[in-house]
């Protein structure tokens, strides 16, 4: 049916931009950014990370079918792609290590000069890093109708909105569940996107050898 079938891609593009945004990763990274900032500051920080993350996100959902065709990249090619590309991202949150695509040793090293660090690093690379603009870039292009296509724009702007959350209460889960607690947690976000790369390998695979099977 139509609508189970637009339900079930917006449950995917949302679980699939969660899991590779994955904020409670962002924690380390947000709270050592910002703790000698005051209340309202910090806060301000973190609008303006989760806006600069839903905006990045939003304009490559609405180019990325464009650039496709300009480069004159098949969307199996991007989605094989961007398999690969979570499998290394997932492989890094099994180990509970900070996926050096999101955001360098270097780059948080300079972060602490900046006077604005909700813009750069923390809405990018951290919240909309290489990994979740695939992600948006590959739903889009697969999506088979306008409903299909905003239900990828809300799930960036649920998944930022969660990212709000989680991250204006960083310092209570830190205190909850600890680090270890919080690495569980990423490790299972992990292994979720590791999945979830794997099956857009798979269909990626699978459509391009049909294409070849069957030229028609």
């Amino acid at each position: 049916m139509p609508g189970t079938e637009q339900l079930a891609f917006a449950l995917l593009a949302f679980t699939s931009l969660l899991a590779i945004v994955n904020p409670i990763s962002a924690i380390p990274i947000y709270l050592s950014l910002t703790s000698t900032l005051p209340v309202q500051r910090r806060r301000a920080t973190l609008r303006r990370a989760t806006i600069t993350g839903a905006i990045v996100l939003i304009v490559f959902g609405l180019l990325g079918t464009w650039i496709l065709r300009f480069f004159g990249i098949t969307t199996d090619a991007f989605r094989i792609t961007g398999g690969l590309l979570f499998l290394g991202i997932g492989s890094d949150m099994l180990a509970a290590r900070r996926s050096r695509v999101k955001t360098t040793a270097l780059e948080e090293e300079e972060a602490e000069h900046f006077d604005d660090v909700g813009i750069i690093p923390l809405g990018l690379p951290t919240l909309a890093g290489p990994g979740a603009i695939t992600t948006v870039v590959a739903l889009v292009a697969q999506a088979r109708t306008p409903v299909e296509r905003g239900s990828v724009y809300l799930g960036i702007l649920g998944v930022m909105a969660i990212a709000w959350i989680i991250l204006s209460i960083a310092p209570l889960l830190l205190k909850r569940f600890g680090n270890t607690g919080l690495n569980v947690l990423t490790r299972v976000m992990g292994l979720l996107v590791m999945v979830i790369g794997m099956q857009f390998i798979i269909n990626g695979t699978v459509n391009v050898l049909n294409g070849v099977i069957n030229p028609g």
